[in-house]
């Protein structure tokens, strides 16, 4: 069976972007864009790329705030526009409510957390409670990998800390995990197999770096199709044929 590989965060919106990501091996890319931007305008401009494109596209919507309730209503308002929803992470607090947002697909950079570390970069923005709640939702933890790319020194060594840290916690507690490109032009693109090298440099082995490129970012993309799909009502419930019924517009939240 053919690997197909995902980067399920990239940010620039051009055919050429996603012209050499079909040649660097990507099968399907999600393209980001801020939720407080017009993502109307972005999502139509998307599809149109979709119609001349060979690499499946997704669209993203990313969320920046630092209020953690602001965070689902702003994910069900986004939900009408795009296919996969991610927040901003770093704020312990929002770090929180991700974890009990159903609507969320991936926290990001976690670890951005601006607080000291008694030792060992152990303060990661996520703790035991939220990984626990990561997990029941399939909220995935991303490991963007131009953190590390734009970054140097002290910082790149905490923020790489960090991300270690994170990976533990979520071995321990069984939370996905997606390894990202996060790249903002065609310079940022990496191929699958550096994005797995990069996931092997923190720690991981080479079976569980390659999930986070191609089978998590396939289960989380399938969660996304789910949402939208009229036919599921909710998870493990679905409609064979609706016979003679019509059925109402669907609801794409709490319905989990």
């Amino acid at each position: 069976m053919t690997q197909k590989y995902y980067d399920l965060h990239i940010n620039p919106e051009d055919l050429e972007t996603v012209n050499i990501a079909e040649r660097l091996g990507w099968g399907g890319i999600c393209v980001v864009k801020d939720f407080d931007t017009n993502l109307r305008e972005f999502s139509e401009r998307i599809k149109l790329l979709k119609e001349k494109s060979k690499v499946e596209l997704f669209i993203g919507a990313e969320i920046k705030t630092e209020i953690p309730q602001e965070i689902p209503k702003k994910a069900r308002t986004a939900l009408e526009y795009v296919d996969i929803i991610l927040v901003s992470g770093g704020v312990e607090g929002v770090n929180r409510a991700v974890s009990e947002c159903w609507e969320i697909d991936i926290l990001c950079h976690p670890e951005r957390t601006g607080e000291k570390d008694q030792m060992d970069y152990k303060n990661s923005g996520i703790d035991h409670v939220t990984a626990k709640f990561m997990s029941e939702r399939f909220i995935a933890i991303e490991i963007n990998f131009s953190e590390v790319l734009n970054s140097s020194g002290v910082l790149r060594s905490r923020i790489l800390g960090r991300m270690r840290q994170n990976l533990v916690l979520a071995k321990k507690y069984n939370v996905p995990v997606v390894i990202t490109s996060g790249a903002r032009d065609v310079w940022g693109l990496r191929a699958p197999r550096e994005l797995i090298a990069f996931g092997i440099s923190l720690g991981m082995k080479e079976d569980y770096a390659n999930a986070c490129v191609e089978k998590i970012p396939g289960l989380i993309i399938k969660k996304a199709k789910d949402r939208k799909d009229p036919n599921v009502l909710m998870e493990g419930l679905e409609v064979v044929s609706w016979g003679n019924l019509t059925h109402q517009k669907k609801k794409m939240y709490g319905w989990y």
